[in-house]
Parts: structure tokens; C-alpha cells; sequence
């Protein structure tokens, strides 16, 4: 795990910038937690100057969209951490880049998040990242901490829709903030679901439409219920390198595990490692023998193409300083046969 933080050009990577917009989601979350909040009614000039949109209510007829229906397709990782069962680590993340925060408050702010999707890096652009996530987004909230005194700009938006969504009467007018010290925008879909993203038009297109999570294999890993942390690599063969330290000779096309709590800031990770042809198999085990052998990790083959490495454990400093480190970007590679080729961008 150690030489996957410092080999691996972003991982699985969350910055101080993106922190900027956590803050401002849930700045407010002591006072959401009250039935009533005592407020000063500001001058006229000043109230129309602080106007903040609130999140749509959605119909009752209509079910929320699911946060994993709004990310994009060609991410080379995708993750889920169900915060709501990792709140010291989801604190841990925030704590690492908010340091004018208390541990007491930012522990409140972590109450407020309940799941986490995210689409991280692509071909294109390693650093690139999206979030789709639910949890308690009161209107109250928003209006304290999305303010023009704060330095967000707000900026309204009409998704394209289609006849039938128009139709049914699906929200497809939205506002989404940004601000000059991020490069992430953030729009709050409903008082359920809010979305981060360099360019959120794309999520908020998506989500006029009211879509529904795609079949894919990665799809199907991260949307289990489960009390752990899911990650799907979509294209194995540089984070496989990264990981165990040298060229891998081995038509890996998915790694997909998970992170379980254990005692203390403990997690045991799994990993699961696909390949394309039986005969690969001996070789990739191996490898993998060679590099995990000293670390206590057991190899096993749930499959003829599949081989699984369980029992690696990290710590919740390692995940946080992988998930926290600043992004660099860099070439992704596949692998093909029995070289690894560059991908063009």
C-alpha cells in the first residue's frame, strides 16, 4: 500500500481544493442538526446580494436518482466508501486538509455525508475526478455557506432534458457554485444528492434525465450493499506495476476489492485480479507470491482467471495519504501481451 502512494501519480486522490467544497457543504452541519435556527434578517441590499438558490424538491413520485447514475464512463477508478460506517476515516480525510476546522466540528461534518461515489483519473487527464454522493443537504445549510462574501459565484443552469423528461416533469433547472480557489464546481440536484466536477454541466445533463446506474462490471462491484470500501481499476496495468514494483507481464484488463475495518485504524484489503487468458495465471501468482510473501497476504484462485490476494493491511493514515496526496499528472499505460503500451491521450 505504501509503494502504491508513492509510485502511483494519483490514485485514488482527493485535494485541498476539492476539501474547499466539502467545507462549504457542510461549514453549517452543527446547525443542521437543530430543529430551528435563530438568524438576523440582513438589509435589503445585502439580502438580495447573499440570495442563495435552494435544492429542488423531488416529487414524491418520483425516485431519487442513484449518485452512481451520474458519473462518467471512462474513468480509469471508481470507489465507494459508505460513510456513514467510516466516520472516523471520512473525518481523518477531512481533518488532513482542513486545518482551521476543530476534530469536534469536522466529526459533525462527516455525520452529514452517508455515501460516497467517485470516478477517478482518465486516459486524458489524470487528475481529472468526479463525485457523485448523498446525505443530508438541508437549504439552511446551503444558504450559510454558498454566499458571494464567501467568494462562491452562482450561476444558474438549464439541462437540455429530452420530450419524455420534459413530459413527466423532471427537474432540469439547476445552480451550481464555483469558486476561484477550486477548480471543481459543485450543484446540489435535491436535498438528497449533490455533485463535484471540473465541468458539472455533463453530471447535470445527466441527471435531468433521470437515469439509472449502466450495467457494467464496475457498476455492479461498487453499488453492492456493503459495510466496506469498493474500488474497481478499469485499467490495471500501471497501478499493478506501481503496486508491486516492477513490469508486469500479464494481460490484466480489472482489479477490483475492498477495504474492511478491523480493530483500531486497521483495514485488511482485497483484491481481486482478472486476467484475459487461463495461461496467465501461473505467472501473475507468481509475482504476486514474490511481492506479498513477506507482508502476510494469502494468494488464492476463486476462478481460472482470477487471482486474489487477501489479508494486505493498511492503515487509515495510508488510505487517507493516498486519498489526500496533490495530484500529478502523468502517461497511463495498459497492458497488452507481454509489453505494457502507452495510451495515447
Amino acid at each position: 500500500m505504501s509503494k502504491m502512494a508513492a509510485d502511483d501519480d494519483t490514485g485514488m486522490c482527493l485535494t485541498a481544493r476539492l476539501m474547499i467544497l466539502f467545507v462549504a457543504i457542510f461549514i453549517a452541519g452543527i446547525f443542521w442538526g437543530c430543529k430551528t435556527v435563530p438568524q438576523q434578517v440582513p438589509a435589503q441590499d445585502e439580502q438580495k446580494e447573499e440570495s442563495v438558490t435552494e435544492p429542488v424538491s423531488v416529487p414524491p413520485e418520483l425516485t431519487e436518482v442513484h449518485p452512481l447514475a451520474l458519473l462518467g464512463s471512462d474513468f480509469s477508478i471508481y470507489a465507494f466508501i459508505p460513510a456513514g460506517n467510516h466516520r472516523n476515516l471520512t473525518a481523518a480525510l477531512l481533518m488532513e486538509e482542513i486545518n482551521n476546522l476543530s476534530e469536534s466540528d469536522v466529526k459533525l461534518i462527516a455525520k452529514r455525508i452517508n455515501e460516497l461515489y467517485f470516478g477517478l483519473g482518465t486516459v486524458s487527464d489524470r487528475s481529472c475526478l468526479e463525485v457523485a454522493a448523498s446525505g443530508t443537504i438541508p437549504p439552511i445549510g446551503i444558504k450559510t455557506s454558498f454566499t458571494k462574501k464567501s467568494g462562491w459565484k452562482q450561476t444558474g443552469y438549464t439541462a437540455a432534458s429530452n420530450e419524455r423528461a420534459l413530459k413527466l416533469h423532471y427537474p432540469h433547472e439547476f445552480t451550481y457554485y464555483s469558486h476561484d480557489e477550486s477548480v471543481y464546481d459543485v450543484c446540489f440536484f435535491s436535498q438528497q444528492i449533490f455533485g463535484i466536477a471540473q465541468n458539472i454541466v455533463p453530471v447535470m445533463e445527466k441527471y435531468a434525465l433521470r437515469p439509472v446506474p449502466e450495467d457494467t462490471a464496475y457498476n455492479r462491484w461498487i453499488s453492492q450493499e456493503t459495510d466496506d470500501i469498493l474500488f474497481y481499476i478499469t485499467r490495471p496495468g500501471q497501478y499493478l506495476r506501481s503496486l508491486i514494483g516492477s513490469a508486469i507481464t500479464t494481460d490484466a484488463d480489472c482489479v477490483y476489492g475492498s477495504l474492511v475495518k478491523m480493530q483500531g485504524d486497521v483495514y485488511s484489503m482485497t483484491m481481486n485480479i482478472h486476467v484475459t487468458h487461463e495461461k496467465a495465471v501461473n505467472s501473475l501468482k507468481s509475482t504476486l507470491a514474490l511481492s506479498f510473501g513477506l507482508m502476510g497476504a494469502s494468494l488464492s484462485q476463486p476462478d481460472k482467471e482470477t487471482v486474489r490476494v487477501s489479508g494486505i493491511e493498511v492503515t487509515q493514515k495510508q488510505i487517507v495519504d493516498v486519498v489526500t496526496r496533490d495530484p500529478v499528472t502523468g502517461k497511463h499505460y495498459r497492458v497488452k501481451d507481454d509489453g505494457i503500451i502507452e495510451e495515447a491521450r
